[in-house]
């Protein structure tokens, strides 16, 4: 074993040591197996939308992830007008008519929050409002405090923990120790310890194999930042970030698109993972020639949610698909990319369908110190 191994095998069993002490980890409902996530003809993908700041117009401080009042209540407006139903994740059911229902997400716990839960109210909606714990024990005039948090239960929606610091689970110890030790209890206290324990966002959407293993100890549903549609089963959950700058018609697209749109092609290797070449059962469905990664994180012109040709990064051997993963990030993303949030899809007309899960993938191990 060497150092770098060592420390996560001790960071994992400090992390469990912490969950013993804080009553124990719970006992989620099984993850879906690898093979769950293929589609049949009948299936239909949820789609999950987060939110992060909101304000009356836009500014260059704001960044893209704060979307202004108005396009929120519009597309609000849409699911609406499209009989959508907004559903917590533990919810849908085997046999669930999936083609109008929809998971609302928002994360860091903002006071202007508040102002979105109640548009939410306004158009029948529910949300999940994924705060910092360690903000909400401290208090601070920026972010929700354990009053409003309260409020919020009260109203119907759900309030859940995002890490515990907001730190990335990726490479900070203390974060992990804190999440598993410490964040479903503070939550706790202000709603119910079921609600606390069913819903968990990772930082950055950041999380390796081993991270997301000891926080389903003590969460049922991990939401990511992995764009896709969710599976109504598997315990990783992928979300679209609404995004000022992305025209509003590619989300109400992706809200649309969810009848069928299941991926067919299973990762043989843990979402979170490091590695140059990557490895998918194709389970019959072979690689098209228009095979597109689509990534959330921003490629080497700055750009998110842009897809690019895998082109002679990708190739068939019998039933499995080869991705040189190192070959198109060096291609695409710029050399300081250190995760991208991906998912390998292809287009029919003109219209995405998606070939993969969403997922994680670490360009080099977050453990390790950047050269």
């Amino acid at each position: 074993m060497n150092r770098n191994q060592a420390h996560t095998a001790f960071a994992i069993a400090l992390v469990f040591l912490f969950a013993a002490c804080a009553g124990g980890p719970r006992s989620p409902a099984a993850p879906a197996p690898m093979n769950a996530l293929r589609a049949s003809a009948d299936e239909t993908g949820i789609p999950v939308l987060t939110w992060h700041g909101f304000a009356d117009t836009l500014s260059a401080r704001g960044g893209n992830l704060t979307s202004t009042y108005a396009a929120f209540e519009e597309m609000l407006g849409f699911l609406r007008d499209n009989g959508f139903r907004s559903v917590f994740p533990e919810e849908v059911r085997p046999g669930d008519d999936r083609r109008r229902l929809v998971v609302l997400t928002f994360d860091d716990g903002p006071r202007d929050h508040l102002r979105a839960a109640a548009l939410l109210d306004r158009f029948g909606f529910r949300g999940i409002f994924f705060v910092i714990p360690n903000r909400i024990a401290e208090g601070g005039p920026r972010h929700l405090s354990a009053d409003e948090v309260r409020r919020l239960a009260a109203g119907g929606h759900r309030v859940s923990a995002h890490g515990f610091e907001h730190r990335s689970l990726g490479s900070s110890v203390r974060e992990l120790a804190g999440t598993v030790a410490r964040s479903c209890e503070i939550i706790a206290a202000q709603t119910d310890a079921a609600a606390a324990a069913a819903d968990f966002a990772f930082p950055f959407g950041h999380y390796t194999p081993e991270v997301a293993e000891a926080v389903r100890g003590r969460f049922r549903f991990l939401h990511t930042v992995d764009p896709g549609y969710w599976d109504g089963r598997s315990t990783l959950v992928p979300r679209f970030l609404v995004m000022n700058d992305i025209d509003p018609a590619f989300f109400r697209e992706y809200v649309l698109g969810g009848a069928g749109n299941l991926p067919v092609w299973e990762p043989l290797f843990a979402s979170g993972s490091t590695g140059d070449t990557l490895a998918f059962l194709s389970h019959g469905t072979p690689l098209p020639s228009n095979a597109e990664l689509l990534a959330i994180s921003p490629d080497a012109q700055g750009r998110s949610y842009a897809s690019h040709p895998l082109g002679d990064n990708a190739r068939m051997r019998g039933d499995t698909v080869i991705v040189d993963m190192a070959g198109h990030l060096r291609r695409w993303f710029p050399p300081e990319r250190v995760a991208v949030s991906y998912a390998l899809i292809t287009r029919q007309g003109g219209r995405i369908r998606y070939l993969t899960p969403g997922l994680l993938h670490w360009v080099r191990d977050p453990s390790q110190p950047a050269p």
